[in-house]
């Protein structure tokens, strides 16, 4: 079963796809969670850092100053970081003691106090928890959510939970449909086990033409994880975003500073999370490490020869490359947290120091059977093109943009809008 903390990091991360709306409103708390846990990852075994690096890696995430400033708060508030300012307040430096991913994990309940969420968005937890497990009738969802409580004993409301139903269904985060005998039946949509029945459940859902598509797509992906999309051979891209959409297979995508985008393709054989988070890497950043490697072994300009050797040096030998564009630009690799950029063997030159050899090691469990391609043993110059990165939870929450107002939440707002005219008038305003 899914922790606390990787729902609510997968969660923000959907979000982050998303316009403002009253859904998202309703979850902002979750959301903000998830973006202190997502800051923690990418400084976990930093030591201590600059304002402008924790700036840097903010704003690679998607995290304007405002939302940083209260994420550092927050954790400075749960002890796992603390931060040296001048007297006029201003920060000097950060000093992480931010625990393992396990720990990082088994500790979420600390952060999730210190935010203080709402009913609402404690039954969101809980039905996300519930969905991850497996299909539910809304009765059986319901009463999950009922029987729970809160981190300080509250027992939660059926009209909490009825609201968080809806936010995360307009969310695209559960979905509602009706059996033959006419029971709704609400799930998660992006979750995979290795259950055959969940597999074919899912087929299901496409027309005979879409399961044939479908499956020849997953059986080439299955082969190759984290295989470029321009290489798939078996479908065609509509068939590979509908899979995308359904959940059915994931897509992380690698934006390069000339504008151009790659997508990189996965199994739920590899990613078994309800948002994708691969199954031992709630941070994403494994994913992120092995799409950042295989780019650089395909689409780079000058290729890395042989992404598992780069990443085995670095696990080695603790750093890599020896190029002078790296010491002046933030790599992806280093706003993810992974590595950090330190001088080269000569002036002028910088290196990649490893920061997290675990992410690294796993990494290189996914690569080592894939074939190496290019021509740069170093690797420098292949990873200094790569400026950004999408996650595969915001990849597939960005096919579904648009979020309508829907019918409950309209008549809110009309009435709450209506009641403040009222209120106006009799004031004479």
């Amino acid at each position: 079963m899914l922790s606390d903390a990787e729902l609510t990091l997968g969660l923000s991360r959907h979000l982050s796809a998303y316009a403002m709306s009253p859904a998202k409103a309703a979850l902002e708390q979750l959301e903000f969670c998830g973006q202190v846990l997502d800051m923690a990852f990418r400084l976990r075994k930093s030591g201590t850092s600059t304002p402008e690096r924790v700036n840097a890696i903010a704003n690679e995430a998607g995290i304007g100053p405002r939302v940083l400033r209260d994420a550092m708060r927050t954790l400075e508030a749960v002890g796992w970081i603390s931060v040296q300012r001048a007297d006029d307040q201003k920060p000097l430096s950060v000093s992480e003691a931010i625990p393992a991913p396990a720990g990082l994990i088994s500790k979420s309940n600390d952060l999730l106090r210190v935010a203080v969420l709402g009913g609402v968005e404690y039954a969101a937890l809980s039905l996300l928890r519930a969905t991850t497990l497996q299909p539910l009738t809304i009765g059986e969802a319901k009463d999950q959510a009922l029987s729970g409580t809160d981190l300080v004993g509250r027992a939660l409301n059926e009209s909490d939970v009825d609201d968080a139903i809806r936010h995360l269904h307009t969310l695209a985060l559960v979905r509602k449909v009706k059996t033959d005998d006419g029971t709704e039946v609400i799930f998660n949509p992006h979750i995979w086990t290795d259950e055959k029945k969940v597999a074919l459940a899912a087929l299901r859902s496409a027309n005979a033409k879409g399961t044939e598509e479908v499956a020849a797509l997953m059986e080439e992906v299955g082969a190759k994880p984290g295989m470029p999309e321009s290489s798939v051979k078996s479908t065609s891209k509509k068939w590979i975003d509908f899979a995308v959409s359904q959940g059915l297979v994931h897509r992380s995508v690698i934006q390069t500073s000339t504008g151009q985008e790659q997508g990189f393709l996965f199994t739920p054989h590899l990613n078994r999370g309800p948002f994708g988070a691969t199954s031992g890497d709630p941070s994403g950043q494994v994913r992120q490490l092995v799409g950042s490697m295989i780019y650089a072994a395909t689409f780079a300009q000058y290729r890395l020869y042989n992404p598992g050797a780069f990443i085995q040096k670095l696990i080695d030998r603790g750093e890599a490359g020896n190029a002078s564009p790296i010491g002046t630009d933030y790599p992806m690799l280093e706003t993810a947290g992974i590595v950090r950029v330190i001088p080269g063997a000569s002036s002028n030159r910088y290196r990649l120091e490893l920061l997290q050899s675990d992410v690294a090691e796993d990494a290189l469990s996914i690569l080592s059977d894939r074939d190496g391609s290019g021509s740069d043993p170093n690797g420098a110059a292949a990873l200094r093109a790569q400026r950004s990165y999408v996650h595969t939870d915001r990849e597939r929450a960005r096919l579904a943009l648009s979020v309508e107002v829907d019918d409950v939440e309209q008549s809110r707002l009309i009435s709450a809008l209506r009641d403040e005219a009222t209120r106006r008038a009799f004031k004479g305003r």
